[in-house]
């Protein structure tokens, strides 16, 4: 049986920080062999006070990315499925706004990227983290947002390693939480490629990166479930479907249980 290749991690360049136009990525992925594209962009956020963010849509753009996907997912029906989704923090205060957004559009799914603490307006960058009280706040913020329920999976779930200078007690007690959590929720922790593509192209004399070879021995030390994603911001993040099909049995031979597709987002 041919291997199944999806990728339900794939921004659009409403987040201000990619490239490639949706209908490009559709056909990057027919072309690299993938079964599955999910769109799963930076959500907005009705951020008060008149905030601004630099890294995602902002709430008026919602019907355009809804209807584009939409579109898109008819014309190629046939050649490949194509799901809607959005990669949302764990921000209390709006996520009644955002259970609104996801009933009112439908959404496919939602990814649970856990970038700020608390809020963009006020809160750190996770993956600025240098200190061990940042990495106990991501650990937090990361098990409260799976204990929600509203996401799918914990993308990039060792962001916090970004630009932490070493792997102490403090990061392996954080990060076997994660693990301990996921495996309890059944939440699937995404192996984020773009993370080990950054982590193997840039120095990290005095930060570990993401997408830690550390994080996933501990990971495979627990009954947890994995799923590749590209986290496509242009198109040569589709192009690495073969490092996606490496990675899927780089894990299993570790034991980890990888799978093809998400949870209610086959074939």
């Amino acid at each position: 049986m041919a291997p199944i290749l999806a990728n339900y991690h794939t921004h659009t360049p409403r987040c201000h920080h990619a490239s490639g136009s949706e209908e490009e990525f559709v056909q990057a992925a027919i072309h690299c062999g993938y079964s599955i594209l999910g769109f799963s962009d930076h959500t907005p956020w009705p951020f008060a006070g008149g905030f601004v963010s630099n890294c995602r849509m902002l709430p008026a753009q919602m019907d355009d990315y809804v209807a584009t996907v939409r579109a898109l997912q008819k014309k190629y029906a046939g050649q490949i499925r194509i799901y809607l989704g959005l990669e949302a923090e764990y921000f209390p205060a709006y996520l009644p706004w955002l259970a609104e957004q996801t009933k009112k559009y439908s959404l496919d799914y939602l990814i649970f990227g856990n970038h700020f603490c608390a809020s963009e307006e006020t809160g750190e960058y996770f993956g600025a983290a240098t200190r061990p009280a940042q990495l106990e706040a991501y650990t937090e913020y990361a098990v409260k947002g799976m204990e929600s329920g509203l996401y799918c999976c914990l993308a990039h779930p060792d962001l916090c390693l970004n630009h932490y200078p070493a792997f102490d007690a403090t990061a392996e007690r954080c990060l076997r939480r994660i693990c301990e959590t996921a495996a309890r929720l059944h939440v699937p922790l995404e192996y984020n490629v773009l993370g080990e593509v950054r982590r193997m192209a840039e120095p990290h004399d005095h930060d570990l990166g993401y997408t830690h070879p550390n994080f996933w021995k501990i990971a495979a030390e627990y009954p947890i479930q994995a799923i590749v994603g590209c986290d496509a911001h242009d198109l040569a993040g589709i192009e690495r479907a073969p490092r996606v099909l490496a990675v899927k049995q780089e894990l299993r031979g570790m034991g980890i249980k990888v799978l093809d597709t998400l949870p209610g987002l086959g074939l």
